[in-house]
């Protein structure tokens, strides 16, 4: 016959609870869809037009 042991015993401590993670601010919201957004736009244009190029361009004007 089997015999849990498991259940015999001092039972733990409850783990404290844990901290809450820091809501976005406003700014970082719209700052994070602008993101999301371009990223989608430039999954649309990439077969066509080369997200390569657009990424480039981007990244010469925001150096």
């Amino acid at each position: 016959m089997f015999l849990d042991m498991k259940s015999y015993g001092p039972r733990p401590e409850p783990l404290p609870p844990t901290p809450s993670k820091p809501n976005l601010s406003p700014r970082e919201q719209k700052i994070l869809a602008w993101v999301i957004c371009f990223n989608i736009v430039v999954l649309f244009i990439a077969p066509i037009g080369g997200a390569t190029v657009i990424h480039s361009l981007l990244a010469f004007i925001f150096k």
